[in-house]
């Protein structure tokens, strides 16, 4: 499932010049200076959800690693913006213009929740599962890590439509 979020949202933010650089002024609306906000930090993020992604999927420990530290950061920037009382677009997933809110906060603190029970429990799994309980076990992966890329579109079916997010907010130099 993690491996499926994270390899969604770089496939998003990645997929074309425009999503690139949706996300890039996405990290400035989150705070970063302009300096810092640019093509180079927003290349690494995404780098870093593709080998968080390519990690997980492999089943090496680093995967849940870098998946936390990526999980953790990005949900003190939605608390930071919801904090200062901002609308910014989630571009989580490189297309969406979802203003940040609650409800990301707890999509984020589920997907902490999974990275860490698969954290602690990634020793002791790798061990004798039977080939059809993997491919249950994949399939559910990526069938619930497609639901999560669509979060934005579930909340709008519970709870209606929100106020569209500025897409960009003034610079000051």
């Amino acid at each position: 499932m993690l491996a499926t979020v994270f390899a969604l949202a770089a496939l998003g933010k990645a997929r074309g010049r425009k999503p690139f650089d949706d996300f890039i002024q996405t990290l400035e609306n989150f705070g970063f200076p302009h300096s810092l906000a640019g093509a180079p930090l927003a290349a690494t993020l995404i780098l870093a959800e593709a080998a968080s992604a390519l990690l997980l999927l492999v089943g090496v420990m680093a995967g849940y690693v870098l998946a936390l530290a990526l999980l953790a950061g990005f949900t003190l920037g939605i608390a930071w913006v919801m904090h200062r009382g901002e609308k910014v677009a989630c571009k989580c997933f490189g297309a969406s213009n979802t203003p940040v809110g609650a409800a990301h906060l707890v999509r984020n603190g589920l997907l902490l929740t999974i990275t860490v029970v698969g954290a602690v429990s990634h020793p002791s799994g790798s061990g004798g599962l039977a080939v059809g309980m993997g491919v249950i076990a994949g399939t559910a992966g990526v069938l619930a890590g497609l639901l999560v890329t669509r979060w934005d579109d579930l909340v709008f079916l519970l709870r209606g439509p929100q106020p569209l997010a500025a897409s960009s907010r003034t610079r000051q130099n």
